[in-house]
């Protein structure tokens, strides 16, 4: 009798769940970047620290659940709201950096002509949320909140695509938002480099961070521009497009104004023959006065000194062996002058004119 090939076995839903939660404690994945980057408001870089170094709890809730049980029906969705393919994404690591993992909900597959200006001929990943209608309405108003962009931002640079996208289903009411956002490579090195810190200073060294915000560098401001909402054909398209027709009316309107204004202001500047002072006549008063330079603190020259978190210090300090007082010495003897970073501009002319009747 022939044997037979064993067939193994598919996992269970519970065995996804646990091996799934095992994994996620050997890296820092896509929903983790935006509390450690201090911009999630559900937690912060210390729930990720514990996260880590705890063993592994299933904080499965029905908003989970929820999300889970709709994300095919939004997948099928943005495929017949765009025309794009999609397959599963699966467990991505990155080989230089194996701390950055990820599992983007789904991969976009390239198409023959371009959806968007700005994915070109190319394949993107797609996270998918489901939201609630005041969290959809905030969302339609502002845009993406920062630490979904970020979450984007790692996706893409685990996948190696040059953009991707949100799709965002409320099921009551039922409404469907799809928001596109470019891969911006400045900024993902930048978050690299913090996330490389965090889990070599903290979950590798068993440090627990102080949860505060992280400065972004020189990399663009995570904004919700960054993410573009793509109106579908219909009558909501059509308000759009009448209003930004109007909108541009008015802006060049604006801008025959503004050079109406500055004509007559270099004029009027040329009648002051006696320089700065108060000028009146033609029913108005005009003030044009000189001013000093406008302080301001020079970020980009701190930020080159590096300067240390002295709160993580003093924890390494004492660990180190240090006792409190010894350490509030070096610390005395280390602080750093920020007046040396305040910087003052360079002198200007204001020009400011009143209704001379108003003034009386």
């Amino acid at each position: 009798m022939a044997n037979r090939k064993k067939t193994k076995t598919p996992p269970t839903e519970e065995e996804r769940r646990a091996e799934f939660l095992k994994r996620r404690r050997t890296g820092l994945g896509g929903s983790d970047v935006g509390a450690i980057m201090g911009v999630n408001q559900y937690k912060d870089s210390l729930d990720v620290y514990m996260d880590k170094v705890s063993p592994p709890e299933d904080t499965d809730n029905p908003n989970m659940e929820r999300g889970r049980m709709l994300e095919p029906v939004a997948s099928l969705l943005y495929e017949l709201r765009t025309g794009r393919r999609l397959r599963t994404g699966k467990f991505r690591r990155n080989r230089d950096h194996p701390y950055l993992i990820g599992s983007p909900d789904r991969i976009i597959n390239p198409i023959g002509r371009k959806p968007y200006e700005v994915t070109e001929n190319s394949p993107g990943v797609l996270e998918i949320k489901t939201a609630n209608r005041f969290i959809l309405k905030k969302m339609q108003e502002e845009g993406l909140p920062k630490s979904y962009i970020l979450q984007l931002q790692h996706y893409m640079g685990l996948c190696g695509t040059e953009w991707g996208a949100f799709a965002v289903l409320c099921a009551d009411p039922w409404q469907f938002l799809t928001f596109t956002v470019e891969f911006d490579e400045e900024l993902y090195l930048r978050v690299r480099e913090v996330l490389e810190r965090f889990w070599a200073d903290h979950v590798e060294a068993k440090v627990p961070p102080v949860p505060a915000p992280v400065d972004y560098g020189d990399s663009k401001e995570v904004t919700a521009d960054m993410a573009i909402t793509i109106f579908e054909p219909g009558k909501e398209l059509a308000q759009w497009e009448k209003n930004v027709d109007l909108f541009r009316e008015a802006q060049a309107m604006m801008k025959l104004g503004e050079e109406a204004k500055a004509f007559a202001k270099e004029k009027l500047t040329e009648l002051m023959t006696l320089g700065t002072g108060i000028y009146e006549g033609g029913g108005a008063r005009i003030h044009y006065k000189k001013q000093g330079g406008r302080k301001g603190f020079d970020t980009r020259s701190l930020r080159a000194m590096q300067p240390i978190d002295p709160i993580a210090m003093a924890v390494l300090l004492e660990k180190a062996g240090l006792g409190l007082d010894d350490i509030e010495v070096l610390f005395d003897e280390a602080r750093l002058d920020l007046d040396q970073f305040v910087t003052t501009g360079n002198s200007f002319k204001t020009f400011r004119m009143y209704d001379s009747k108003e003034i009386l």
